[in-house]
């Protein structure tokens, strides 16, 4: 046996040499089996498989030539073909072997039910495996819908019966306060069958509304689509939004899902759902919207001057203006502002048209008198030559 004590420990006084003389003769020791196994022709145990099982005692080492031989463990069958003996070969491996040798057994195969279906998903019945059931549209399953191939002992076994599947019907639906249901008169409704609820009449007026899902079908074995509705007057309030305009559900007396649709005059914004629905508790939902004074938007032009002329003072704002034009708002009006404009650069225009003209009738009366003068300097020029004496 090889020690196992640590030969990283100091010396000690005493037992310090013999301990280190143990820890030497261990590491000799392994080190000589190593080098003997390692120059020898020897085997050791094959791995340990998963359907296969040694026959005997396993030993330590196996001699060149020497065989092992193996079987088929619990819930395997062997396959033919394939080896269950190995032999040392002296390259120190065996003969290859492998789980191939043995099969899994398998349980009985299961069909499917009748209206129903069975699937493998594995796409096998041996142990380990499962088995699937459903029905077809119109049918229930009474069983387990998954069943296991378990082994018991050496042989495989089913966790469980194959289920049936049975036909889905129902009772007929419950009956409601005020109102009734069509084909009252069956007593059995097979799958998807359906009846459609209604309301009484009041002789009083008083109009009832169905509250809930109006039609009902047989949906399981036993089990409506849905709970049964109720007959029940519904009344929502007059729907008024301040600042606001009804667009459509205009009416005076609005019931069960009665729809107003909403918006806001100008100047105003929404706050909410533009429409709303008059549920079963009498109530808008969701809520009737608030129509919201809109704020105007930061002013992004550059500022305009204006002059005032304050001939006492006042502790009142300064009003705003426009091109010396009061805005009662004290906003700036951009139509108005436009105007002004248009009507300045007319006023310039004519003022133009007007000098260009008197400009052009300066010009014409200084051409007529100079054409005026010449004339009549030819005339007293023509009257000094014919005066002079002949000689």
């Amino acid at each position: 046996m090889v020690s196992s004590a640590p030969c990283t420990a100091l010396p000690r006084r005493g037992k310090s040499s013999f301990t280190l003389q143990r820890c030497l003769l261990g590491i000799f020791l392994a080190t000589l089996a190593f080098l003997l196994f390692t120059l020898s022709d020897a085997c050791v145990l094959p791995p340990p498989f998963q359907a296969l099982e040694l026959v005997g005692k396993p030993k330590p080492y196996y001699e060149v030539g020497e065989e092992i031989t193996y079987r088929c463990k619990k819930g395997y069958d062997q396959v033919l073909g394939f080896l269950t003996i190995a032999t040392c070969e002296p390259n120190h491996t065996w003969v290859p072997i492998s789980d191939d040798a043995c099969m899994k057994r398998r349980c009985p195969y299961l069909g499917a039910p009748k209206f129903g279906k069975a699937d493998y998903p594995n796409g096998t019945h041996q142990w380990g495996a499962q088995v699937h059931f459903s029905c077809s549209s119109g049918y229930y399953i009474i069983g387990k819908a998954i069943v296991n191939c378990v082994l018991k002992g050496e042989n495989p076994h089913w966790d469980g019966k194959a289920p049936q599947c049975e036909k889905i019907l129902c009772e007929p639906p419950p009956k409601i306060k005020d109102g009734k249901y069509s084909f009252s008169d069956i007593e059995v409704f097979e799958y998807m069958e359906a009846v459609t609820y209604s309301c009484n009449k009041k002789p009083a007026g008083e109009e009832l509304s169905l509250v809930g899902e109006k039609e009902l079908y047989c949906a399981g074995n036993g089990v409506w689509s849905s709970s049964p509705p109720q007959c029940k007057v519904v009344k929502c309030p007059f729907p008024a939004v301040e600042n606001g305009n009804q667009l459509s559900g205009l009416g005076k007396k609005f019931s069960y899902r009665d729809t107003v649709v909403f918006e806001c005059i100008q100047g105003y914004y929404m706050n909410g759902s533009t429409t709303s629905v008059c549920n079963g508790e009498s109530v808008w939902e969701p809520p009737l919207p608030k129509c919201l004074k809109a704020t105007p938007p930061p002013n992004t032009k550059p500022p305009t001057i204006s002059y005032s002329v304050s001939t006492s003072p006042s502790t009142k704002p300064p009003v705003s203006t426009v091109s010396g034009y009061p805005n009662p708002d004290g906003l700036f009006d951009d139509d108005f502002a436009l105007w002004i404009i248009l009507l300045i650069i007319l006023i310039a225009i004519v003022s133009i048209a007007i000098i260009i003209l008197c400009l052009y009738r300066r010009f014409q009366r200084r051409k007529k008198g100079k054409t005026v003068r010449a004339q009549y300097n030819t005339y007293q020029k023509s009257l000094t030559t014919s005066a002079e004496p002949t000689t």
